[in-house]
């Protein structure tokens, strides 16, 4: 069995790998409340809010969907996204690692 030690170690170290792209999506589905399927965001909204190129908001989404910090919703027109716990915990690591919240 892995000790809660490592697992928190290895989250630290997702989130510090977390790219500038990265923690603007989190911010943005964080920001607008969108943490449930019904209260997610389209993928051309936040595509948008994000200011990203296509292919940099892609890559973006399909590593954050990786490593389960959003979640995507399929069965609309198009996907819509919603950030999850473990998204909002990185955030919050996040900020406090950057001093934000200290």
């Amino acid at each position: 069995m892995i000790g809660g030690d490592f697992l928190t170690d290895y989250f630290s170290h997702i989130v510090k790998r977390l790219t500038f792209d990265d923690i603007s999506i989190l911010s943005i589905l964080s920001d607008s409340e969108a943490t449930a399927k019904f209260k997610s965001l389209k993928k051309s909204d936040l595509s948008n809010d994000s200011g990203l190129t296509e292919a940099n908001f892609r890559k973006a989404i399909y590593r954050l969907d990786a490593i389960n910090f959003v979640e995507t919703v399929t069965g609309h027109k198009e996907h819509r996204y919603y950030i999850t716990e473990l998204g909002m915990k990185a955030i919050s690591e996040s900020l406090f690692n950057e001093n934000v919240l200290q």
